[in-house]
């Protein structure tokens, strides 16, 4: 009597057991099928998301190291990352929201890297130059309002009347300009010439100075060359007071500068390189050949153009060499041309050289 309900109670266990296994076999298949498609939806949104930070956080990162320090200005169009030699005006004012800017102070820093040197030029505000913009002999001190008369952008006009007489004090181009107030001089400049960057990481410190400081110089660039200075031996700064003597005759200051370009690329290249007066204006090819020279340059010519000229061109076979695009830069010359576009211009030394400038009234006027 108690066999058959344990037969029973055997196979409706067997039953139950057998239903409940296919039955979680078949709910099994379905939750796979549903968690594969949702991680597969997660991963590519993953994918998707880390994608789309990367690519954010790289260009949030590129876009903060190329953005300028300071204020009120935008990077120049070439990067001088790379570069050997890098030059920068520091002007220092009274107060950059003066009107007119008065001056403080003046100086032209040479950041040679080739020789682990950091060259800091005081031009004294006493001294008479002959100002950049056709203004004549005056005193350093009046350059900037002088750059900044009657214009629509004081700030901007000014400071390149200041860059174009340093560059021609020199004889070689400014790459990068700094103007602050003299309330924060000290500490820019000595962040920039070898005593780290302490003061300036200081947070109230950077934002006053971004707000007293106005300058082309990215955030990278500005630390590369905080860097650079920083891990070269104190000996390796060194100053020179520019005196009203090396102003009338530039010979010292020339050969300064050319030192430091007597082994860079341009000197390599060694093209030869002439220089043509297209203008009315007295000493423009003199001029043209201290910045060929002084950058490392083979000057075999200097003379009047046969013809006056409106704009101001190069003309080379070579238009990816070294040479011609710095001139290219420097000079603010655009057109470049081959020898054979150039045979109607009748002049001789193009024959002669391998590259020949000829200054028109383009650049004369702006620059010199």
């Amino acid at each position: 009597m108690r066999s058959a309900p344990a037969r029973k109670t055997r196979a409706s266990f067997l039953f139950f057991k057998k239903k409940k296994s296919g039955s979680t076999k078949g709910t099994k298949k379905i939750i796979n099928r549903s968690t594969k498609k949702y991680f597969s939806q997660m991963a590519v949104g993953g994918v998707v998301f880390l994608s789309s930070f990367v690519f954010l956080g790289g260009y949030l990162v590129y876009k903060y190291l190329n953005q300028t320090f300071a204020s009120a200005s935008t990077p120049s169009s070439y990067s001088i990352s790379g570069e050997k030699v890098v030059t920068l005006s520091f002007i220092e004012a009274e107060s950059i929201n003066s009107d007119p800017v008065i001056l403080k102070s003046l100086k032209y820093i040479i950041f040679d890297k080739n020789n682990d040197k950091v060259n800091v030029f005081d031009v004294p505000l006493t001294l008479q130059v002959d100002v950049a913009g056709r203004f004549g002999q005056e005193e350093v001190s009046k350059i900037f309002a002088l750059g900044a008369l009657n214009s629509q952008t004081p700030l901007e006009d000014g400071i390149v009347a200041v860059d174009n007489t340093l560059s021609k004090i020199f004889g070689y181009a400014v790459d990068r300009y700094v103007l602050v107030d003299s309330e924060y001089a000290e500490i820019l400049l000595e962040s920039i010439t070898g005593h780290g960057l302490s003061e300036v990481l200081n947070l109230q410190t950077a934002s006053d100075l971004k707000q007293a400081t106005v300058s082309d110089l990215s955030i990278r660039e500005y630390q590369s060359l905080a860097s650079f200075s920083s891990k070269i031996p104190g000996d390796n700064v060194s100053s020179y007071s520019v005196a009203q003597e090396d102003i009338n005759d530039t010979e010292k200051i020339d050969n300064q500068v050319s030192g430091i370009n007597f082994d860079g690329d341009i000197s390599k290249e060694g093209l030869s390189v002439s220089v043509l007066n297209g203008t009315d204006i007295s000493g423009i090819a003199s001029l043209g050949s201290r910045f060929i020279s002084n950058a490392g340059g083979r000057v075999v010519a200097v003379s009047n153009a046969s013809g006056k000229y409106d704009k101001s061109l190069i003309v080379s076979d070579m238009k990816d060499s070294d040479t011609v695009n710095y001139l290219s830069r420097v000079l603010g010359v655009e057109t470049v041309i081959s020898k054979s576009a150039a045979e109607n211009y009748h002049e001789n030394v193009i024959d002669r050289s391998d590259i020949t400038v000829i200054i028109g009234f383009d650049t004369a006027e702006s620059l010199y």
